[in-house]
């Protein structure tokens, strides 16, 4: 319950945080565009504008660098402090004190002349209200900008940090917590245009119809205990959860967490960033098919692609026994997950589950995870159909030909026989 109210202010506050962060570039772009394109005096913001006081002839009413809001009208009234532009072109602000026929006219608070006479054509119209001091609304403003960016892309950190005042857990399992932190300023490369679309819903149509295609070689059970019936003194074989049940239950697990996470997307961007991703994935599932182990510790250590550093691990999905589960699966399992990250577009689930591949690797000294065994029918099944649900991907989606899968495969298989 907590954790869908929270979902539902995080929501909420994310909407919010998008509609005045769009106010606030439009009114940027809109007073440019009037100001400095069109050449104009002042902007109409629905019947309103906005000015800054350069004098203090106003002093004690309006202060110098006050920021003035002034309703766009030609009805004022005696006492009102009116906004005009005079013969010379300049915008000034004073007090309306009286009018002599058709003309109005207007005096600042300490001076003691009155202002030459106007017209109500040259009236722009009556101060409503100001903020002072203007300097200290643009701090404001720019702290909010900054707060509101930061909430955006970590909200859960800050609440947690800083408003409930949670403290972090310790991560005792058998993921290193330093693999997702570093003090490197190093940043995810930015995207450089969108290259290929796909709906969300083909991606889930197609998933489904891999999975249900039949599988011709069935996994033995890997785990057998071995219990001792002192009474009969037999030995009973007790029969664990396979491989198989296990992975097909993190990857529906994964599947779903990805899912809710992401569930305002509709649609898988493949741009130039995520292509090296998918091409990286599909090269890797290729390596690690035809077993040259060499050149896939060598890929995993160092990638095509920029890692992300200090992100919150929570907020990523990546929570402890969640990182556990995937910690003790197979490689062919960590590559459909990074598959599904690059589907649903989200780049910090991507690198966890990388650097988590990347650290068995480093630390796999006997080959048992980076290489699919020959007599393990399953896992070259499961490769070879991860294989096949990118290629169907590309098949249907690709019609520009920028996946380039065919040449990532020849290329593998070209090094592997040079190599050998």
């Amino acid at each position: 319950m907590c954790g869908d109210l929270m979902a539902w202010v995080k929501k909420i506050l994310r909407s919010i945080a998008y509609l005045f962060l769009v106010f606030l570039v439009a009114l940027c772009v809109y007073t440019f565009v009037v100001t400095d394109v069109l050449k104009k005096d002042y902007v109409n913001i629905f019947g309103y504008s906005y000015f800054v006081v350069k004098t203090g002839s106003m002093s004690g009413t309006l202060e110098v660098d006050d920021i003035i809001i002034v309703e766009l009208t030609k009805d004022a009234k005696i006492n009102d402090v009116i906004t005009y532009k005079n013969d010379e072109g300049n915008i000034i602000t004073h007090r309306f004190v009286r009018r002599v026929g058709d003309q109005l006219i207007a005096r600042g608070d300490v001076n003691n002349t009155d202002d030459d006479p106007i017209t109500k054509d040259q009236l722009i119209g009556v101060v409503r209200f100001s903020v002072a001091p203007s300097f200290l609304l643009k701090l404001m403003a720019t702290f909010l900008i900054l707060f509101i960016f930061l909430s955006l892309i970590n909200f859960d950190y800050i609440f947690k940090k800083y408003i409930i005042r949670e403290k972090k857990k310790v991560s005792t399992g058998t993921v290193p917590e330093d693999l997702f932190v570093t003090d490197s300023n190093k940043k995810e490369e930015k995207s450089t245009g969108l290259t290929v679309t796909i709906p969300l819903q083909e991606i889930e149509k197609l998933q489904k119809a891999q999975e249900q295609e039949p599988i011709e070689e069935e996994i033995e059970i890997l785990e057998v205990e071995e219990v001792i019936d002192v009474a009969g003194n037999n030995i009973i074989t007790k029969e664990c959860n396979t491989q198989k049940e296990l992975e097909k239950e993190l990857l529906e697990q994964i599947s779903n967490l990805l899912r809710v996470k992401n569930d305002t997307l509709t649609t898988t961007r493949i741009n130039k960033k995520w292509l090296v991703k998918y091409q990286y994935v599909y090269k890797l599932s290729h390596i690690l098919l035809i077993g040259d182990t060499v050149e896939l510790v060598d890929a995993i250590e160092h990638p095509t692609f920029k890692e992300i550093y200090d992100y919150d691990l929570e907020k990523a999905g990546l929570y402890e026994n969640l990182r556990n589960k995937i910690y003790d699966m197979p490689i062919y399992v960590f590559l459909r997950i990074l598959t599904f990250a690059i589907l649903y577009n989200d780049e910090e689930f991507f690198d966890g589950i990388y650097k988590i591949m990347k650290y068995k690797v480093q630390i796999d000294k006997n080959g048992y995870f980076k290489e699919v065994k020959k007599n393990n029918s399953y896992g070259r099944k499961q490769l070879r159909s991860l294989i096949s649900f990118m290629q169907k991907i590309s098949i249907k989606f690709d019609n520009k030909n920028v996946f380039e899968l065919e040449r990532i495969e020849k290329y593998v298989k070209l090094k592997s026989y040079v190599n050998h």
